[in-house]
């Protein structure tokens, strides 16, 4: 009696279609082996293409932070003390990061460059051109973290800046929205102090007391506490 082996007729046709499939496969690449070969060298540059630009610009990335880094510092040693800013140094460093943002495009390190543009450009009161340094390191995309706030800031700021309290007040508002509780309250107290510069003093008071209640610790609480009884 015959052994069953516990395979349908089905089972045992299935390898068979398997090897009639490759067969013909391997056929048509003879027949066809120009294209065959012109094919696989396309699908394998397409993945080294993509695996090489990955590569690439995280290559980039790190070497455009660490070109940028020790300039970054002087910028913010400079900006720090503006009484003792050597305006030749500042120079120095302003071509420097214009030249970073040719040499290094679509790096996260340009968001650098452009807040530091904008700040000594706001340093030498140059409003104008401090808000287009800032808007344009947030147009990058790149802004994610603390610069997203830096940035916001710094337009309100030059806003502020430029007498225009009601776009700054907007502005400060925006910086708030994507900053952490500490930066949100900078925020709030900037918006509150340009609405009373636009005589908005209900509107700045109602702020002053948001602050004092969402925060009741913070350290400007004094700040607060005066700039309040002067509102109301």
């Amino acid at each position: 009696m015959a052994e069953k082996t516990g395979f349908s007729r089905r089972d045992l046709k299935e390898p068979d279609e398997f090897f009639s499939t490759f067969g013909r496969t391997v056929a048509w690449c003879k027949e066809n082996r120009l294209k065959a070969v012109v094919g696989a060298i396309s699908a394998v540059a397409v993945v080294a293409l993509a695996l090489g630009t990955r590569a690439y610009l995280q290559w980039d990335e790190s070497r455009a932070t660490l070109d940028l880094w020790p300039t970054l510092n002087r910028a913010q040693e400079l900006l720090g003390s503006p009484v003792e800013a050597d305006t030749s140094q500042l120079v120095t460093v302003e071509q420097f990061l214009q030249n970073h943002l040719i040499m290094h495009p679509n790096t996260r390190a340009n968001v650098y460059s452009l807040y530091y543009l904008g700040s000594i450009a706001f340093f030498r009161g140059n409003p104008d051109l401090a808000i287009r340094q800032f808007q344009a390191g947030i147009s990058t995309g790149k802004d994610a973290g603390i610069l997203g706030y830096l940035l916001r800031q710094g337009i309100a700021s030059s806003l502020e800046a430029k007498g225009d309290f009601a776009a700054a007040a907007v502005a400060y508002r925006d910086a708030g929205a994507v900053a952490e509780t500490e930066m949100k309250t900078q925020s709030r107290l900037g918006e509150a102090r340009v609405l009373g510069l636009a005589g908005k003093k209900a509107e700045a008071a109602a702020l002053y007391r948001m602050i004092l209640k969402d925060t009741p610790e913070t350290p400007f609480r004094e700040l607060v506490e005066i700039q309040l009884a002067q509102a109301e």
